[in-house]
């Protein structure tokens, strides 16, 4: 026989239970929530800059140690994984550009970026997906963001050189800059392997 005390336990756990299910259940749709805006901004700026493509779609590249190595050797920078790519293409299916999605630590949050990049290596735009801090949002504006295009791997792309930095987000400034330069290099490195 179930004492009152013990049948009290008994609900405050089921209900324990159902709450903990529905801040799972919660959390995963948020999370694809935003991993669906994060693509949806991403192919309105793919769509920004190639106007005439007939299709954006999404592939994921995975890296290997090698290329790993060679990006780092050359930016000290690591990249691991895999990266999201955007690729634009006209009505012939010609690869019009492609979109590199990254993610850099601002002062003490995630900004999320794609670096779209003409197939000749030139960037034509960046543009911020999701920016996480307080302050430094300045690095959203086309004055900062307009200092890129047409910068290459074989580019400076540092602050205080070919880029110049904004006062109140100089943390931001400088994780853009240095994660530009990483794609730009994650870019041609794949290219060379021929994996895009």
């Amino acid at each position: 026989m179930i004492t009152k005390k013990q049948a009290a336990s008994l609900s405050n756990a089921w209900v324990l239970w159902v709450l903990c299910g529905l801040c799972v259940s919660f959390f995963l749709d948020s999370h694809a929530v935003l991993g669906q805006t994060i693509g949806a901004k991403a192919d309105d700026a793919m769509r920004r800059i190639y106007p005439s493509a007939k299709t954006i779609s999404g592939v994921s590249i995975t890296i290997d140690s090698m290329v790993t190595a060679k990006v780092y050797a050359r930016c000290e920078q690591v990249i691991r994984g895999k990266v999201a790519v955007r690729l634009a293409k006209d009505a012939s299916g010609n690869i019009l550009g492609y979109g590199l999605i990254d993610e850099v630590r601002g002062k003490s949050q995630p900004i999320t970026y794609i670096t779209i990049i003409a197939p000749n290596g030139g960037i034509a735009e960046i543009e911020i997906l999701v920016y996480r801090e307080p302050y430094g949002g300045e690095v959203e504006y086309e004055t900062f963001r307009k200092q890129f295009r047409g910068k290459r791997a074989s580019s400076d792309l540092r602050v205080g050189h070919d880029i110049q930095n904004i006062a109140g987000a100089t943390i931001s400034s400088r994780a853009i800059t240095t994660g530009t330069k990483k794609m730009l290099i994650v870019f041609e490195e794949l290219k060379r392997e021929k994996a895009l």
